[in-house]
Parts: structure tokens; C-alpha cells; sequence
């Protein structure tokens, strides 16, 4: 059997995650703000659920149709055969948004939606009250020019959700989007990597799983592994895969922050990763650094707004910066940042890209190397 499967992503990233899709040997790919929609057999449920670095969620589409009223939205939600999917007992837990449509109230569209799966598992199981005690099955009604988009997430848990990051510094990148930063860079694992504002070390951890191709969901547990009407085996067949991916390359990786605290919390996130022998980190000012005679990339997310006091303080470091690396071209430099005027102070970069983290705006700022 064929889904129609939904990857969700932060916006900016839906070129990347296009990319990783059709690494995993998927075609015919529909992309749209935030989101990549294609078709696979229950297998890649499993398989994008683990494999997928830049997705925030996996869903199934199960229909879109035509909502101009709410007699329309009624019909349509009551045709899914949702009793092919969730048990007497289970849980059906709604939510929705709405853009751009007549129906747009969220609480009524959600009340409506719950209604016509009531009456539709009321028809099949032929009882009148369900007891909503069993396993969760997270349903979407998404409202878009006067459409209707019917989901069930299979994620559970979003994926940026890794399980090795317990300890943060402040302002700290998704995981999903530190991937992303890593995979929009290019970057090569038999070159160097550095992050002079490691933080948490997110950046470097995604980094050293992209190197050593290790699936990002291989330590984790998704919702629809509970779900009856898929194969059990799905799961087992995509973790054997996982397995079969791993590589041995070597990898250099260099993680550098004036905080000690939060290198400490580097170097256990990594250890929760179980790639902390991969990674070397160490406490130092990013005045004490000497690029001259090497090649590599660097890759960070600098301080801003949040994460510094006032816009002098802001503007210093970044000049520190500038003159810290500017003295090696071999370098390609690859900069997040929220600042409105970064490129005044470092320069024209030669690619920007518009990203969010969370709801603050931020550019990805690449620096070629000269070779």
C-alpha cells in the first residue's frame, strides 16, 4: 500500500530536506513552505522518521478536499475510513490552524473535524461512547485557501528531539537546524571543522553524525511504533539499514567557547551522543585564535541580540572575529546570526540564506574558501 506522506520542516530548510529525500530514493517530490510531500509504502514511514536530519515532524496525509463550509469539511473528514487505523479504545487527539480560508475559526473546524470521526467509528464499531484510553493518534486539520488537509503525525515527539542534548547554554539551535546548517555548508568529513562559539556543541554533534552517517533517530522511540495497523517490522528493517549506513571515517572536529560551563555541557551532550571521541573541545576567547596554515570550514552560530548584552558589545566581538579569521582565505566560513548589519561589519558574504530559529529571523552567511 501506497501513503502520502508529509515532512515538515523550518522554513528555509525545504531545499535541504528535498535533497535528503531523494538521497533516500524517493521521486516526485512536491515542495511547499515548510513542508515536502510524497508517496511510499509503510517502510518509509520508519525510514524518514529515523533518517531525516532536517525534518520536524512525519505525517500522513489521509485526504485534502474542498472545505468552503463547514457541512463540506464534515463530509470530507467522515469519508477517511478512520477505523482502518485507530482501535475502540484509541486516543483522537485534534488540533488545527487555518490560513487564507473561509472557515476560520481553529475550535470550530477541530470540533467539527472530532465529530465526523465519532460518527464514522460510531458506524463501525457500533457503540455510542469511546473511552479515549488507548495509544494517541495526533490528528491535524490544516484549513489553506479554502482546502482541507487531514494529517496524522506519526512523529510523536518532534524529531529535532534527539535524546543526547540534556544540557543547554542560552539561545541554543534545534538540532534539525543545526543540521541543516551543516548539510547548506557542504561540508566535507575528511576537512576540518570548526565552531568557535560551540555553545552546547550541537553543531559539531549533528556534524559528527552527518560524518559518520549515523541516523538521527537511531536512539529514539516514534508514536506510530504503537500503531496496529502498521507492520511491526518496518521498524526493525529501517534500525538494520541504520546499522548497514554507519561509516568509519575519520573526522576532525574542533568545538571552542569562552565559557567553560557550557563546554562542559558540550562535552556531555557528546558523551549522550556516544560521539564524544570524535569531538575536541576547549575553552578560548576567539581572540586567541591562529588560522594561518590551515584548511577547513567553519561553521557557528554567533552570538546575538539574545545571547549578548548591547550593540557595542555585539559589534566588538564580531570585529574580533573578522580579524581572527579574516587572515586565512582556505577557510570557508559559514555564519548564523540574527544581526541586522552583519556584512557591514564582516563583509559581502557570497551566498545569504533567510532561516528562522524559532520566530527570530537569522541568515546563514556563507564565505567560500579561495581553493
Amino acid at each position: 500500500m501506497k501513503y502520502n506522506i508529509i515532512a515538515t520542516c523550518t522554513f528555509g530548510l525545504e531545499s535541504v530536506l528535498k535533497k535528503e529525500l531523494l538521497g533516500l530514493g524517493y521521486s516526485d517530490l512536491n515542495v511547499q513552505d515548510g513542508r515536502v510531500t510524497f508517496k511510499s509504502d509503510e517502510v518509509g514511514i520508519a525510514r524518514t522518521n529515523l533518517f531525516l536530519r532536517t525534518a520536524d515532524r512525519v505525517y500522513l496525509k489521509l485526504s485534502e478536499f474542498p472545505a468552503n463550509d463547514f457541512d463540506q469539511l464534515f463530509e470530507g473528514v467522515k469519508k477517511i475510513n478512520w477505523q482502518d487505523m485507530i482501535p475502540e479504545n484509541g486516543i483522537m487527539h485534534v488540533n488545527g490552524r487555518s490560513k487564507k480560508s473561509k472557515l476560520s475559526s481553529v475550535p470550530a473546524c477541530q470540533s467539527i473535524t472530532k465529530k465526523a470521526i465519532i460518527e464514522k467509528m460510531k458506524l463501525h464499531y457500533k457503540i455510542d461512547n469511546f473511552t479515549e484510553d488507548g495509544t494517541k493518534f495526533p490528528i491535524e486539520i490544516i484549513l489553506e485557501n479554502n482546502k482541507a488537509i487531514v494529517t496524522l503525525d506519526t512523529s510523536g515527539t518532534a524529531l529535532y528531539k534527539r535524546g543526547y542534548r540534556l544540557n543547554t547554554g542560552d539561545a541554543p539551535l534545534k538540532e534539525t537546524l543545526a543540521a541543516g546548517l551543516v548539510l547548506l555548508s557542504n561540508w566535507r568529513h575528511d576537512t576540518p571543522l570548526v565552531d568557535p562559539f560551540c555553545g552546547s556543541g550541537t553543531v559539531l554533534i549533528e556534524a559528527a553524525m552527518i560524518g559518520k552517517n549515523i541516523a538521527p533517530g537511531l536512539n529514539r522511540h516514534f508514536l506510530a511504533m504503537k500503531w496496529d495497523f502498521l507492520n511491526k517490522d518496518i521498524w526493525k528493517q529501517a534500525v538494520d539499514e541504520a546499522f548497514n549506513r554507519m561509516n568509519s571515517n575519520k573526522l576532525e572536529l574542533f568545538g571552542y567557547d569562552i565559557d567553560s560551563k557550557v563546554i562542559k555541557y558540550a562535552q556531555l551532550n557528546s558523551e549522550n551522543a556516544e560521539i564524544n571521541t570524535m569531538i575536541n573541545y576547549s575553552q578560548r576567547d576567539i581572540s586567541n585564535f591562529d588560522f594561518r596554515n590551515q584548511k577547513g570550514s567553519i561553521i557557528t552560530n554567533l552570538p546575538y541580540g539574545e545571547r549578548l548584552g548591547n550593540k557595542d558589545s555585539l559589534d566588538d566581538l564580531y570585529k574580533t572575529f573578522k580579524g581572527s579569521i579574516s587572515q586565512n582565505e582556505d577557510f570557508g566560513k559559514f555564519i548564523f546570526t540574527a544581526h541586522d548589519h552583519f556584512q557591514e561589519i564582516f563583509g559581502r558574504a557570497n551566498k545569504k540564506r533567510k532561516l528562522y530559529n524559532g520566530n527570530i529571523k537569522c541568515h546563514l552567511y556563507s564565505y567560500y574558501s579561495k581553493r
